[in-house]
C-alpha cells in the first residue's frame, strides 16, 4: 500500500466515525442537526487529520491554524472531530445539550479547539478574515480556513466580508462552501437559489476551485493545491449530499434538524457498519 493510498484510507475512517459519533452525540440529546454534520464529515477529516497544523495538547499553540465553523449548526461533526483529535475527552460526545454542558447545538469558544461562537449565519467569514488579516500584521504564516453553509450564503454580510477579503489579498484565507444543496426549509434552489455560484465568488475576486465533497482523494488534492493563486483568497466549493450516510436523511431537509429516537440512532449505525 502506497503512502497516499494509507492516508485516504485512515482519512475515510476518520470520517465514518464522525459520523459515527455524530449519531452518537444526537443520541444522547435526543435531536439536532444531523444533515449538515454528515455532509461536512468527510472534509472535516481531511481538515483535522491532514490540512490543519494544530496541537490538541496546546490548543492556543500560537502558531496553529485557525478553522471557523461558521455553519455552527454542524457542531456535532465539530465535536466528533474534536474528540477524536485528543482536544476533549472522548466522553464529551454523551454531553450533547445536556445541563451545563458546553457541548451545545452551536460551538463555544470555551471548548478547546473552537476558535468562535458560531450559528448566528453570516457571521463566520468575517471573523475569518480578521484572523487572516492578523496573521499578516504579526507577520505569522497560520492559515485561516472557515467553512461555510450553502444556505447560510443567502446572508449578505458574507459577500461584505468576500469583497472585503478580495480588496485586502494576499491573505493566507481559505473558505470552504459544504454545497450539499439543502436547507432548513427545502432546496436551496427552491428557496433562493445560488447559481451560478462559482461565477458570484471569481466576480469577487476570489480564485476558486471545486471537488466531490464526499471523494477523500479529491478533497485531499484540492487542499494540498491550496491557495489555488498566492495573490487572492481561495474558495473551495465542495459539492456534497445533505446527511451523507444515512439513506432515510439524504437530500433532504426534514432531517436538517429531526429528533433522535434509540430507533432512529440504530437504523443509521446499521447503515455505518454496525452499532457503536
Amino acid at each position: 500500500m502506497s503512502n497516499r493510498e494509507a492516508l485516504l484510507r485512515a482519512l475515510s475512517a476518520h470520517a465514518l466515525d464522525i459520523r459515527r459519533n455524530t449519531w452518537r452525540a444526537l443520541r444522547a440529546a435526543g435531536a439536532g442537526h444531523m444533515g449538515g454534520s454528515l455532509s461536512a464529515a468527510d472534509l472535516l477529516a481531511a481538515l483535522y487529520f491532514h490540512y490543519l497544523r494544530l496541537r490538541p495538547a496546546e490548543p492556543d499553540w500560537p502558531e496553529r491554524d485557525r478553522f471557523v465553523l461558521s455553519k455552527g449548526h454542524a457542531n456535532p461533526a465539530l465535536g466528533a472531530a474534536l474528540a477524536q483529535a485528543g482536544f476533549v475527552d472522548d466522553g464529551f460526545l454523551d454531553t450533547f445539550y445536556a445541563y451545563e454542558s458546553l457541548f451545545g447545538m452551536h460551538p463555544d469558544i470555551k471548548v478547546p479547539g473552537v476558535e468562535m461562537c458560531t450559528g448566528a449565519l453570516g457571521h463566520g467569514l468575517s471573523v475569518a478574515l480578521g484572523m487572516a488579516l492578523g496573521s499578516r500584521v504579526q507577520g505569522k504564516d497560520w492559515r485561516t480556513v472557515a467553512m461555510l453553509g450553502d444556505g447560510e450564503l443567502q446572508e449578505g454580510s458574507n459577500w461584505e466580508a468576500a469583497m472585503a477579503a478580495a480588496h485586502l489579498a494576499p491573505l493566507r484565507l481559505t473558505a470552504i462552501v459544504d454545497y450539499n444543496k439543502v436547507q432548513q426549509s427545502g432546496h436551496v434552489s427552491e428557496m433562493l437559489g445560488l447559481e451560478p455560484l462559482a461565477d458570484k465568488w471569481r466576480a469577487f475576486g476570489w480564485r476558486v476551485s471545486e471537488c466531490d465533497g464526499h471523494d477523500m482523494a479529491e478533497i485531499v488534492d484540492a487542499l494540498d493545491a491550496l491557495p489555488v493563486a498566492p495573490d487572492r483568497p481561495s474558495l473551495l466549493i465542495a459539492h456534497t449530499v445533505k446527511g451523507k450516510g444515512a439513506s432515510f436523511a439524504e437530500d433532504t431537509h426534514l432531517w436538517h434538524n429531526n429528533a433522535v429516537s434509540e430507533e432512529v440512532y440504530e437504523k443509521a449505525m446499521a447503515e455505518l457498519e454496525g452499532p457503536a
